[in-house]
């Protein structure tokens, strides 16, 4: 078995492309009959503009978090010493 770090690079690139489009059509919401969704991202975009988010997608689980935090990291390097 060879490793390919470039291989290796371009699946992680691809695997996050992924995921950030996920979480940009769970913060979205998916298009319903009749939506413009044209007009919501231009109004999403202009700073200062009162948007109405969309309704979260049912069953959809809350925000993941990829990697420990600051302070967890601190606590496991502080009990190792």
């Amino acid at each position: 078995m060879s490793f390919n770090f470039f291989s290796w690079l371009r699946d992680g690139v691809k695997q996050s492309v992924i995921l950030g489009v996920s979480d940009a059509v769970q913060h979205l919401g998916t298009p319903r009959e009749g939506d413009d969704i044209e007009q919501r991202l231009l109004a999403f975009t202009q700073p200062g503009g009162d948007v109405a988010m969309p309704r979260p997608i049912a069953g959809a689980p809350g925000r993941r978090k990829l990697g420990r935090t600051l302070e967890q990291i601190q606590a496991s390097t502080s009990k190792a010493t």
